[in-house]
């Protein structure tokens, strides 16, 4: 490096301390101006969401850190096991139970589901009532 790059480098340095310093002194004087004007319970509430904030910070990035180092093993993964192009998928077909379909084809549940069952109901602590044949005679 010739003498005026490591001059340039120097004063570029230089210049990003003082601003940093600069915006320091900023933020610590405008908590300080802050600080004196708010009430007791309004800085309390402001240290808490800090102290939320500061506690939240390290969560999220191990959170972003473990998320990350997954999403790059399955990115692996799925480059090893990635078929060859122009290779298809197995084609499966599975024959539904019981044989052959009905003559009608519509009526596809079998005939416990279809068939309306005998309901008897008893009323606990009450007398028993006989509702004769027909158990609907209620609703019907």
């Amino acid at each position: 490096m010739d003498e005026t790059t490591k001059n340039r480098n120097g004063a570029w340095n230089r210049l990003k301390v003082f601003v940093g310093l600069a915006a320091l002194v900023f933020a610590v004087t405008l908590a300080v101006v802050i600080g004196n004007r708010l009430s007791d319970e309004a800085l309390a509430v402001l240290a808490g969401a800090v102290c939320g904030v500061g506690a939240a910070i390290p969560t999220s990035l191990l959170i972003v850190a473990v998320s990350r180092k997954r999403d790059g093993e399955t990115k692996e993964q799925a480059r090893i096991a990635m078929p060859p192009q122009g290779a298809y998928p197995p084609v499966v077909v599975v024959a539904p139970p019981g044989g052959q379909q009905r003559a009608n084809g519509w009526n596809m549940l079998p005939p416990s589901l279809s068939a309306p069952m005998q309901r008897n109901f008893t009323v606990v602590g009450g007398t028993p009532v006989d509702m004769g044949g027909n158990p609907y005679g209620h609703y019907s």
